[in-house]
């Protein structure tokens, strides 16, 4: 296995060259330099490399061995180990009795930035893995759950185990912020959490724990996104079958919940279900409320839709009202009186508020 790429090694080689003032080479398992100070060096074969490769230890090499070594200079050449194994060889270019309290420090940063290398390699492949995960699970294909069930046990996930869907649907690519949201979010998440990343520029969230738990985690995770995107949380699933229509729910939640309240941090389920399944209802019918589309026609300014959204909002109370509108008692009965006429439906009864409601919910979402 390849641990060495040309782009790690020209990495070691420029990260090491800022700190010390002094040519670096290093050199694959084959012997053949794959990164170095000097371009033109680069995949010759290095004999020093390959006394180092052969003996399993630092060889130093003066003016006179390097006339005799294809591809050497005068240095010191030290063995690159990776778990116990020698996949590697790290060159400081120069007399050895001038750089010998160098060289160890030069193997060192070059064993520390592979080693940071393969644990950021590890990271990333364990993230892949999950957004695999998680896509399969809010899929609409039939899954395998056995299989799934498998593959999530080898990163230490329970899929037994009740979650509930978050979606965060950003308003737009971000660019680098979207992976600085990522990794803020993963603070705010346990053990048994899984993240993924839809092709909808979603980040969605399989959050484990009690109700209680969940809803703490979707404010701090609201917070996080600081109004760039729009939060929601579905319904509860206590198995993997239900994700999807979990998924499902908070995906909506995030296109409607900014049409019915725009200012609010987050949108969940329990609170707004009543809207999805309307939204629903909608999709599959094609829904026409005359009477609302009455109210619309005459009101051109959009007064008395708004006086009705208000009306709504305070639950009726025409005092918050009549002080939200910044208008008299009277001016408020007056237009509710309008209302009451121009679609047949008063405001003021229960169940035609219940009709309005669901007549304007439909347009909006429409």
């Amino acid at each position: 296995m390849h641990f060495l790429s040309y782009e790690l090694a020209q990495g070691i080689v420029e990260r090491t060259m800022k700190i010390l003032n002094k040519n670096i080479n290093v050199m694959n398992e084959e012997g053949v330099i794959i990164g170095s100070g000097e371009k033109e060096r680069i995949n010759q074969v290095h004999d020093g490399a390959l006394l180092v490769l052969k003996k399993g230890e630092s060889v130093e090499i003066d003016e006179r061995s390097a006339a005799e070594l294809k591809g050497a200079k005068p240095g010191i050449n030290l063995p690159i180990r990776f778990h116990n194994q020698i996949i590697g060889v790290v060159g400081i270019t120069g007399e050895p009795e001038q750089i010998r309290n160098f060289a160890e420090l030069v193997k060192m940063a070059a064993e520390l930035v592979l080693e940071q290398s393969f644990l950021l390699e590890r990271v990333q492949w364990k993230q892949r893995l999950q957004s695999e995960i998680v896509n399969l699970l809010i899929s609409e294909e039939p899954i395998n759950e056995a299989w799934l069930e498998e593959r999530a046990g080898f990163l230490g996930y329970d899929m037994k185990i009740p979650r509930t869907v978050i979606v965060v649907k950003l308003h737009e690519d971000l660019g680098t912020k979207n992976q600085k949201l990522i990794n803020d979010i993963h603070f705010e998440l346990g053990k048994q959490d899984l993240t993924g990343v839809t092709f909808n520029n979603e980040i969605v969230i399989l959050k484990a724990g009690e109700p209680t738990e969940q809803i703490v985690a979707l404010k701090r995770i609201a917070g996080l996104s600081k109004r760039q995107a729009a939060v929601a949380i579905g319904k509860r699933s206590e198995n993997i079958s239900g994700l999807n229509s979990s998924y499902r729910h908070a995906q909506q939640l995030t296109v409607l919940g900014p049409k019915i309240h725009r200012d609010a941090d987050y949108y969940s389920y329990e609170t707004y279900w009543l809207e999805i399944m309307l939204s629903m209802l909608a999709q599959k019918e094609e829904l026409t409320f005359s009477f609302y589309d009455r109210l619309l026609v005459q009101d051109k300014k959009g007064e008395l839709a708004h006086t009705l959204d208000v009306f709504i909002n305070e639950g009726g109370d025409l005092g918050k009202i009549a002080d939200h509108l910044f208008i008299h008692r009277n001016t408020l009965r007056y237009r509710l009186d309008k209302i009451t006429e121009l679609t047949g439906k008063d405001p003021r009864n229960v169940k035609m508020l219940f009709e309005l409601y669901v007549a304007k919910l439909v347009n909006d979402l429409q």
